[in-house]
C-alpha cells in the first residue's frame, strides 16, 4: 500500500476536481483509473464528499451489460463562498455557490478611510442580509475571501502600511471576519486577487501580468497557477516606482515623481478638479476621457505612457505571456491602453513582447469581485478546508 493510500486526504482534492469537470459524467471505476488510488481509498474519500452533500451518485442512462453505473454529480448548492472587494471608494459584497455563480451581490459608495471597525461593521451586516436573501445561513459558509486596496500579509489577513487605507494598518481584518462567520478568511491585495480571477477565466496558467489601474495602481502575477506574493508578500507594488519626467509631482507617500502620482485615479482627479473640471475619482477620470474632454484625454494619456514605461521592466523581468488592464481606467476607451502599449513595446526587450498580448480585463470593472470569490472557492475546497467544514 502506498502513502498516498494512507494519507486520509491523499485524493480528495483530485477526486473533487474530477467530478466537478466531468460534469456528471464520472464513475468511481473512471476515478481509480485517473487517479491511481485503491479502490478501497477512493470508497473512503468519496464518502466523506457524500457526507457532506458535495457529491451525489446518480444511475447512468446507458450501459454495456448488466446494470448502468452509478455516475458522480459535484453539488454546487452544499454551501457558499462570500467575497468582499474593497477598494478605496467602493465596497462590493457577494455570495457565489461552489461553482462560482454568484446568487447575490450589492456595491456601494464607501470611503475605505473611514477605518476599519466601520467598515467591517458594514461588510458583516451586508452580508448578513445577502445570505438572508439567498435563503442561506452562517452554517452554510464555507469560506470568506477579502480584497484590499494594499499591501496584505497573506498569512495575517492584516493589512501593512496601506496608504490609501489609513487606520488600517496592521488590524486583524481576518480575524474580525473569522471571529462573526466562523470559517477561514483569506485576505489579499486587490491587484492579486484581480490576477487570479483574471487566469481562472482565460483559463491560463502560466506567466500572466494584471495591472490595476484605478484609485491606486498596483499588480498581481500568476505563475504556474498560483499568485507570486514575493517573500513578504508585498510582490507587485509599482505604485511608487519612479516615473519619467515627473520628479515636479508629489505623491502623497511623501516622495516626488510616483507612478501613482502620475497615473492614480485619485491624483488624476485632483489634477482636474485644480485644472476647472470637477472630478472625484478614477471612475469619473474615465467618464470624462470617453466624452472627449481634452484635458481628461491629454492626462490619460500621460498616465498610459507612465505606466508603460515602469511595465517595460516588469516585462524585461518576468517575461509575462499576457498582460491584462483591470480598474476603472481601463474603461478610459482605448487612450489608455494605445499609449500603455506603444511605450511597452518601445521600451521592453524585443524578444520579450513578439508573442506579448496586452488587453483589458475579461471580468472588466468586476474583476475584484470574482477575483475574490475565486480565491474563497479554491480554498473552500481543499481537503484541510473541506475536512474542517465537516468538524463544524
Amino acid at each position: 500500500m502506498s502513502h498516498r493510500d494512507t494519507d486520509p486526504l491523499a485524493g480528495t482534492e483530485t477526486i473533487l476536481r474530477l467530478i466537478r469537470d466531468g460534469e456528471g459524467t464520472v464513475t468511481r471505476a473512471e476515478l481509480m483509473e485517473q487517479t491511481g488510488l485503491a479502490r478501497s481509498t477512493v470508497g473512503l474519500r468519496l464518502a466523506e464528499l457524500i457526507a457532506q452533500g458535495l457529491v451525489s451518485e446518480a444511475r447512468g442512462t446507458t450501459s454495456t451489460g448488466g446494470r448502468p453505473p452509478q455516475m458522480l454529480v459535484f453539488n454546487a448548492a452544499a454551501g457558499v463562498v462570500l467575497a468582499v472587494d474593497a477598494g478605496a471608494s467602493r465596497v462590493a459584497l457577494a455570495i457565489s455557490d461552489l461553482n462560482g455563480e454568484i446568487l447575490a451581490e450589492r456595491s456601494e459608495v464607501r470611503d475605505i478611510d473611514i477605518g476599519p471597525r466601520d467598515t467591517l461593521r458594514w461588510v458583516c451586516e451586508g452580508l448578513d442580509a445577502l445570505l438572508a436573501e439567498v435563503g442561506r445561513s452562517h452554517a452554510d459558509v464555507r469560506c470568506v475571501g477579502v480584497g484590499l486596496p494594499g499591501s496584505v500579509d497573506f498569512s495575517t489577513g492584516r493589512p501593512v502600511s496601506p496608504l490609501l487605507m489609513p487606520g488600517w494598518d496592521g488590524f486583524p481584518v481576518a480575524d474580525t471576519l473569522r471571529s462573526h462567520f466562523g470559517v477561514d478568511v483569506l485576505v489579499d491585495g486587490d491587484a492579486n486577487v484581480m490576477a487570479l480571477g483574471e487566469a481562472r477565466q482565460l483559463g491560463v496558467a502560466e506567466h500572466l501580468v494584471v495591472v490595476k489601474a484605478g484609485t491606486g495602481v498596483g499588480l498581481g502575477y500568476v505563475s504556474g497557477g498560483v499568485v507570486q506574493r514575493g517573500a513578504k508578500g508585498c510582490a507587485g507594488e509599482i505604485g511608487h516606482i519612479r516615473a519619467p519626467s515627473s520628479d515636479d509631482i508629489h505623491c502623497r507617500c511623501g516622495k516626488y515623481g510616483c507612478l501613482e502620482a502620475v497615473a492614480g485615479g485619485a491624483a488624476m482627479a485632483e489634477r482636474l478638479t485644480a485644472a476647472g473640471i470637477p472630478c472625484s475619482g478614477a471612475g469619473e477620470v474615465a467618464a470624462l476621457t470617453r466624452a472627449g474632454v481634452p484635458e481628461a484625454i491629454a492626462i490619460v494619456r500621460q498616465a498610459g505612457h507612465a505606466m508603460g514605461f515602469v511595465l517595460s521592466t516588469v516585462v524585461n523581468v518576468l517575461n509575462p505571456a499576457r498582460l491584462v488592464v483591470a480598474g476603472d481606467l481601463a474603461n478610459a476607451h482605448d487612450f489608455l491602453m494605445s499609449a500603455l502599449r506603444e511605450t511597452v513595446y518601445r521600451e521592453s526587450n524585443t524578444l520579450a513582447t513578439v508573442d506579448l498580448e496586452i488587453t483589458r480585463a475579461r471580468t472588466g470593472v468586476r474583476a475584484g469581485l470574482i477575483g475574490t470569490v475565486t480565491m474563497g472557492l479554491e480554498h473552500a475546497l481543499t481537503p484541510d478546508a473541506i475536512s474542517a467544514f465537516a468538524r463544524g
